[in-house]
């Protein structure tokens, strides 16, 4: 029954042509044009670990552009992590984030800095990030990097520093639709202690129309680089930071032209 939803919302973007989001996890460097918006809707999920876990994570932004090189993003971020069935942990923050393109893609490399700030009742994220890409024909190469940092208004003992590196590759199905993979890795440190290395692979989806579009992309861990006290366990995989498995859904729609 789920699959068949999700296969109804599929069809039901599709027949609503270009993609304002190329992959679910990983930026590029292609702003908004001036004096255009839109409204969107991010749904992550992260789940597996050996204790009952999944994170939700939820984030509702309108954006808009507002010069030939940049563009705005504000809105509200929410995090439901469900450690048990008894019990929720809930935070949220208001967020906003711009993007600069120094270099287009299709030139040589395109180039583009990202920051975004994050403030809520329990936490503040203040995030950089480097994006590079380059569209060749139909083939669209993403690298991203980025380094995040949360503080904690009660100074809680958590993982505070990450940095992250992805690559992306997208082939351009028709012009309605594009497929691609992702590769993630993620690192996580504590108070400046090192914490492991999660790597992560998978597929993704894009699906582009007039009226609206839509981004979906699955990851597995398939690797890690353990800090000291985690080597020797006899898995392949880290679960500080991190879980197994990761589904985003990006979805959203212009409303303005």
């Amino acid at each position: 029954m789920r699959l068949r939803r999700f296969g109804l919302l599929v069809m039901v973007v599709a027949t609503a042509a270009s993609a304002e989001r190329a992959f679910p996890y990983t930026w590029t460097s292609a702003t908004r044009a001036a004096k255009t918006s839109d409204a969107e809707l991010w749904l992550s999920v992260r789940s597996g670990r050996p204790a009952p876990f999944d994170l939700l994570e939820l984030r509702g932004w309108a954006s808009a552009g507002v010069g030939k090189r940049v563009d705005l993003h504000f809105g509200l971020e929410t995090e439901v992590a469900l450690r048990r069935f008894e019990q929720k942990d809930l935070d949220g923050r208001v967020s906003a984030l711009a993007r600069y393109r120094l270099f287009d893609a299709d030139d040589v490399i395109g180039v583009a800095l990202l920051a975004r700030a994050g403030f809520g009742v329990a936490s503040a994220v203040l995030e950089a990030r480097l994006v590079l890409d380059r569209q060749a024909g139909d083939v669209l190469v993403a690298l991203n990097s980025s380094f995040e940092r949360t503080v904690y208004w009660d100074r809680r003992d958590a993982i505070d520093s990450r940095l992250e590196h992805s690559v992306a590759l997208r082939l351009a199905v028709t012009p309605e639709v594009s497929a691609g993979v992702e590769v993630r890795a993620r690192q996580a440190f504590a108070s400046g202690v090192y914490q492991g290395t999660a790597i992560y692979g998978g597929p993704a989806l894009t699906v582009s129309t007039k009226w609206a579009w839509l981004s979906i992309g699955f990851v597995a861990q398939v690797a890690s680089d353990k800090a000291e006290g985690d080597r020797g366990d006899g898995q392949r995989i880290i679960f500080r930071d991190d879980e197994r498995f990761g589904v985003r859904l990006v979805v959203g729609a212009p409303t303005a032209r």
